[in-house]
């Protein structure tokens, strides 16, 4: 990465948050999505003991319903409110990338935190492996992050893009949510350490796959006129 861009991409960030301090509404959705999800399984198995299984199972759920219903409003927003066209002359398309990408690990992260704390104290369900479950929640939000922000960019300029961003997003991201949920599951239960470890790396290799191409697949997305 050369220095000219980290002014740029400094500058996106700087108008991401700015702009999330005006509406606060990608932050609110990403919350009540989580939060509603997180509640609603809770609910569902009160009472109940949960195996360490389900409940990294559900945490992640909760994890990715957040990423997909808010994150891909990252372009998606752009082109609707006629700000496009006016990004692409101001930043050049890996600067615009990597400051919309950072802002959304940002709020991806402080996402994760809340709703594994959230989860944990509603269900009751014990951790093993603080340090596994946090690497893990770290690693899967830098994936989502940077796998989102790249569907956002992909469906901005079509039809219907509520069911495209599902329909393209999901499929990309079931090998995250299996590596996640197994890593999480040992990180809960303190069984299979090695098994854990191994799916906690998993994430992070997916993590550097998607943000070592994603940027260029970005770019020839973003240059089309």
């Amino acid at each position: 990465m050369s220095s000219p861009w980290m002014p740029e991409i400094g500058a996106v960030i700087r108008k991401e948050v700015c702009t999330e301090l005006r509406s606060k509404s990608a932050t609110f959705t990403a919350f009540m999505l989580s939060g509603v999800t997180v509640f609603t399984l809770a609910f569902a198995f009160y009472g109940r003991e949960l195996t360490s299984e389900a409940a990294s199972g559900m945490l992640w759920a909760a994890l990715l319903f957040a990423g997909v219903g808010t994150l891909t409003r990252a372009f998606v927003a752009e082109e609707e409110q006629g700000t496009g066209d006016l990004l692409r002359m101001w930043a050049r398309p890996h600067a615009v990338y990597w400051g919309k990408v950072s802002f959304a690990f940002l709020q991806m992260s402080g996402t994760a935190g809340l709703v594994a704390l959230l989860f944990l104290v509603l269900t009751g369900v014990g951790v093993s492996n603080y340090a596994m479950l946090l690497l893990t929640l770290l690693g899967g939000s830098a994936a989502l992050a940077g796998m989102v922000t790249l569907v956002s960019a992909l469906i901005s300029r079509g039809n219907n893009r509520g069911t495209l961003a599902g329909v393209v997003a999901l499929p990309l991201l079931i090998p995250l949510v299996a590596l996640g949920v197994t890593a999480g599951r040992s990180a809960l239960d303190g069984l299979a350490p090695t098994a854990g470890w191994s799916s906690c790396a998993g994430v992070w290799l997916y993590t550097l796959l998607v943000l070592a191409t994603a940027p260029y697949q970005f770019a020839a997305v973003w240059s089309e006129p």
